[in-house]
């Protein structure tokens, strides 16, 4: 392995474990201190050496991670003084703060109410909810809900007159498509519709909207093309693009990816100069070292592990390919899409949920597209300060190409076999591992193209019969199973399913959706896919928010429902309107769920306790007006609350009686299971659906003390993920991850006829 690999996988671990707080600091610090001491005189005493430099470097970046805004500022309703950072519109209210005189240094997200806007460089008066959101690699961070503002003065410096006047060149060039141009070019993609974002997504390119090296690369290539056209000799123009790249990347605030690019950009720069040709894959580990000197939380960023994956499996692909299968363009541009697609499928999967197939083809398409976008984009904004009457035209062109990508993306992403959507999570990489493994395999050694294939053909055949072997074990266990519940991890919401014993599927619910996330699709759907269903016998939907409602869209427009059940009480919201012509668009018959209607599937009967729309309570609070569902199943009864809190328990109060398992309404709020209803319904166990770290609070510490003192057992979606029960109908079993139990169910004596 080259030294420069090495050194770049050593200092990383040691960051990355001691960012993440991998272990007692001072434990590991002494162990790898004594082993380095020890081997002082062996060829391989650098790197426990260097893992332990990198252990000490992120001790001291969390030290002053302390002190940064994101992880001092109380959460609930602040009122600060701050300098704008970006500029804000109606169309892009999120921007970067950075708090004054709050005692705490860096800048944190702000998001403005509709309608306002501000120019970068002003300094504003704010108040409203600071809401912490960690990211995905623990940092302390979150964004403030701007409920009002005042600007007090304006003291724009030159990177925020620049950023104004990109702004607001770039919404009267572009006007409706000012949020592609913006996030094309300086990494904003606030404005974009979350739609046209997930079909680009879908469609395998993400990288041409994020801020990557792609970008980078398109811009130093053209200016090195120009500066040759120009008579400039090829390695000084190979250095006024590494400089043009550093200017822009700083610009940008130093995103990882696109700093990786820069600085690769910068070194191949210094090896021209010195007419040398290093190693690509060393060349890329230095930039990558650099990238993580420079910005230690970049080891822990999904944009740069995506960024250099996607850039050593092009250029091992590349390299396969050149020499077994040729040179052309269209080789070398196949190559290192596949290339590029296998050697991010693990990390995609597992931070995401989502593989796209589609690229590897629209690559084809997209690639030149944007290769002639960005630049025609940039010298439209040129133009627009120095000759605006040719900035329109030029314009026009480019906007022109900038709508034949978004039709790419949008036909591609709109592809049913476009991705693999699953799970997000470490068990979602393993078959994208063994891919690569493959594909590794299948390239190495020098192999001719025959060989490659021979290999590929023969792992192919071993992994479709492990699969067909994984899939007939699943399908045996449904079989056999009798009733099944699943009580899937969405995040703060819910949705569960439940199997009969002959298969067949009824979904309660589905999760939430917003700009961010859709768990219909990132959850729900992927699985039903993975356990082979083809369509929902019914659909509950136990009230109209986003949390139960926002994940239906995305899964009945692939698996259909026969019959729909919700509580039929209109509301004024656009996300529950659009689902109700989304049943007419599907042709689901849709029927109200009030107090007494019952049906069964194979032997599984399903009661609807709640609402009714003559109680006192009907369309006073919509969460209190949630389905209350009743499962049995020979002696197992289990109720789904929904959002039903103290007021819908009172209704009820007497007419439930003892159940086994309980479905923790509104979930874990006080304002939910209350001492009376779970006296009433004494459950053995209890499961509550909730994210992790959410800002609610869920669920309440009362809640949880009121179950533990009645000796119920506590099930939580956001400790133990997806919650599984089974049940025969004489007892049931519970698991989770990293738990299960098995409980005897206690019979009808109590239910009330």
């Amino acid at each position: 392995m080259k030294p420069a690999l090495l050194l770049l996988l050593s200092y990383g671990a040691g960051l990355a474990t001691g960012l993440l707080r991998f272990g007692d600091p001072l434990t590991v610090l002494v162990v790898l201190g004594s082993i380095g001491l020890w081997s002082r005189r062996r060829p391989a005493s650098i790197w426990p050496l260097v893992l332990l430099l990198g252990r000490l470097t992120a001790l001291a970046v969390l030290a002053r991670e302390s002190h940064r805004c994101g992880a001092k500022l109380p959460a609930g309703v602040i009122a600060l003084k701050a300098r704008v950072q970006d500029p804000v519109f109606v169309d892009a209210p999120v921007a970067r703060v950075a708090p004054l005189g709050a005692g705490c240094d860096g800048a944190i997200d702000a998001r403005w109410p509709g309608g306002t806007e501000v120019q970068a460089g002003s300094v504003v008066r704010l108040e409203g909810r600071w809401i912490r959101r960690p990211d995905r690699s623990g940092r302390a961070d979150g964004i403030l809900i701007v409920s009002q503002s005042q600007v007090t003065r304006l003291v724009p410096g030159p990177a925020d007159r620049v950023r104004n006047w990109i702004g607001h060149s770039v919404r009267e060039l572009y006007g409706r498509r000012s949020g592609t141009v913006e996030a094309l070019l300086v990494n904003r993609r606030g404005a974009m519709s979350a739609e046209l974002r997930d079909r680009y997504a879908r469609a395998g390119l993400v990288h041409i909207l994020s801020i990557s090296g792609f970008h980078v690369g398109v811009i130093a290539g053209w200016v090195a093309l120009i500066g040759v056209l120009a008579g400039v000799p090829r390695a000084r123009a190979a250095v006024g693009a590494a400089a043009v790249a550093f200017g822009y990347v700083m610009f940008l605030g130093w995103p990882a990816p696109a700093a990786r690019a820069a600085l690769l950009a910068g070194l191949v720069a210094q090896f021209h100069l010195r007419q040398r040709n290093p190693q690509a894959v060393s060349l890329l580990a230095v930039a990558a070292l650099l990238v993580v000197l420079l910005d230690p939380w970049a080891v822990l960023d999904p944009g740069a592990w995506l960024s250099v994956a996607a850039l050593a499996g092009a250029l091992q692909a590349t390299r396969w390919s050149d020499r077994a299968v040729g040179t052309r363009w269209w080789h070398r541009t196949a190559a290192a899409s596949v290339g590029a697609t296998v050697a991010t499928a693990p990390i995609t999967a597992t931070l995401f949920g989502l593989v796209s197939l589609a690229g590897v083809l629209l690559n084809f398409i997209a690639v030149p597209l944007a290769a002639v976008a960005v630049p025609g984009l940039l010298l439209s904004l040129l133009l627009s300060a120095v000759a605006p009457s040719l900035a329109h035209p030029v314009a026009a062109g480019a906007g022109a190409v900038l709508g034949l990508l978004d039709q790419v993306a949008w036909w591609g992403g709109s592809w049913d076999a476009s991705a693999v959507v699953q799970p997000a999570g470490p068990a979602a990489a393993l078959p994208w591992l063994g891919i690569l493994g493959l594909a590794g395999w299948s390239i190495s050694g020098g192999t001719t193209r025959a060989e490659a294939v021979r290999r590929t053909a023969l792992g192919l055949a071993a992994g479709t019969w492990l699969l067909l072997g994984v899939e007939n074990y699943q399908a045996v266990r449904d079989a056999t199973s009798g009733l099944t519940l699943h009580f899937l991890d969405v995040g703060q919401g819910d949705a569960a399913l439940v199997r009969t014993p002959a298969g067949r599927w009824v979904l309660i619910d589905a999760g939430p959706r917003d700009e961010r996330t859709d768990a219909g699709r990132r959850v729900v759907a992927p699985f039903l896919a993975r356990h082979r269903v083809g369509g929902l016998a019914v659909a509950v939907l136990s009230h109209a928010h986003a949390d139960h409602l926002g994940g239906f869209g995305s899964v009945l427009e692939r698996y259909p429902a026969s019959r729909m059940l919700e509580p039929a009480e209109l509301v004024a919201d656009s996300l529950y309107l659009g689902f109700l012509d989304e049943l007419e668009v599907l042709g689901i018959p849709w029927q109200a769920a009030r107090d007494g209607l019952r049906f069964e599937l194979d032997s599984v009967r399903f009661t609807v306790l709640h609402p009714d729309t003559g109680w006192s309570g009907w369309r006073l609070d919509l969460n209190e007006d949630s389905v209350m569902l009743l499962v049995e199943y020979g002696a197992f009864r289990a109720l789904f609350s929904g959002d039903a809190g103290v007021a819908a328990e009172a209704r009820l109060a007497g007419r439930v009686g003892p159940v086994d398992l309980l479905k923790v309404g509104h979930h874990g709020s006080r304002s939910a299971s209350g001492e009376a209803w779970l006296a009433e319904l004494r459950p053995q166990a209890a499961i509550i659906s909730s994210g992790n770290g959410n800002r609610y609070g869920h669920p309440h510490r009362e809640v949880l003390e009121r179950l533990v003192r009645r000796g119920i057992g506590v099930w939580r979606t956001d400790l133990q993920g997806t919650l599984t029960v089974t049940t025969d109908g004489r007892s049931f079993s519970l698991s989770g991850r990293g738990r299960h139990e098995t409980i005897h169910t206690r019979g009808l004596s109590g239910a009330p006829e």
